[in-house]
Parts: structure tokens; C-alpha cells; sequence
């Protein structure tokens, strides 16, 4: 009998090591986003009161690689203090992570590296691009997978519902 109890037992917790984190609309995303380019750590809770747009992206993913500056123009044009881009390498040894860093070094966004799949495993996110959008109450408000021309419309249409529901607060 205890044997079959311990047995159950390890089936039910290999059963949830397994099981998929699934992030919903209104829900409260993982906090920790990884370190920036000078080892600081990135978290939501240091945004608190922005908008924030969330990309888990590859070097070899070319709809990433269109997408970052769309989302840096964005940022750019509301403006930092309003919305703010975290883009996340993600599955990427350091060696390739860093020579794409230097290549985006223009880029006014804030990168951070996921190189196991770490973070990106709490946010869901098993594809790429994989764009998270948290409102200022820190809940999350939009989720795509992929990226097209029809994705910005979307985004922005996300983002001016955020920045108008805040007006009227």
C-alpha cells in the first residue's frame, strides 16, 4: 500500500513539472525579465505605472529582426516614460546573443538573454516572436504569436487603449 501511495505520489508531481505555464489576459505575468546590458536586473515591478511591451526573439528569426525596430519606433514616439520595450533573446548561446547585441546597439530598447529558456518557459512562450503586452496595472493585455504587417495595427491599437483608459482615471 505505501508503495502504490509514493508511486501515485511521483506521477502527480512529474505530471506538473511537465505541465505548460499558460499566461491569460488579465493575468499577472512573471516579474523577472533578465539582466541588461550592464548586469542590471530587468523586472516588471520597475516599470510600475508604464505600459509594457514584452518580445521574446532569436537572431535567426528574421520577423523578429523586423519587428524590434517597429517596437523601438513605437516606444520612441510615445514615449519612454509612457511605454516601455523589454525585447528577451531567447534559447541563444551567449557568444551568438552578444554579437547580435552589438549589431542592435542603436536600438533604444532595453535586451535582455534567456539563453536556456528560462524565462520565456514562465511566460508560455514555446515559439517566436512571442509579444506580451502589460498594462499599467500590471496585468496582461494582449499576447500574439508571430509577427506580420497586421500584428501593428493590433499593437497600436492595444497601446492607444491603454494610454486612453489611462486619460480617464
Amino acid at each position: 500500500m505505501f508503495s502504490r501511495i509514493i508511486l501515485l505520489l511521483i506521477v502527480v508531481f512529474s505530471l506538473n513539472i511537465n505541465a505548460k505555464t499558460v499566461l491569460e489576459l488579465g493575468g499577472i505575468p512573471p516579474d523577472f525579465l533578465g539582466k541588461d546590458n550592464n548586469g542590471d536586473i530587468v523586472s516588471l515591478k520597475d516599470h510600475k505605472g508604464k505600459i509594457v511591451v514584452i518580445s521574446f526573439w532569436a537572431s535567426w528569426c528574421s520577423p523578429c529582426i523586423k519587428e524590434l525596430p517597429i517596437l523601438e519606433n513605437i516606444q520612441n514616439k510615445v514615449g519612454i516614460d509612457k511605454v516601455k520595450v523589454i525585447a528577451v533573446n531567447f534559447k541563444e548561446d551567449r557568444k551568438k546573443y552578444n554579437k547580435v547585441k552589438k549589431l542592435l546597439s542603436s536600438l533604444n530598447l532595453t535586451l535582455t538573454h534567456d539563453k536556456r529558456g528560462a524565462i520565456g518557459k514562465k511566460f508560455g512562450v514555446e515559439a517566436i516572436p512571442n509579444l506580451f503586452i502589460v498594462g499599467k496595472n500590471g496585468e496582461l493585455v494582449f499576447h500574439e504569436i508571430g509577427y506580420g504587417d497586421a500584428s501593428i495595427d493590433k499593437i497600436v491599437e492595444v497601446l492607444n487603449q491603454q494610454l486612453s483608459s489611462s486619460l480617464a482615471v
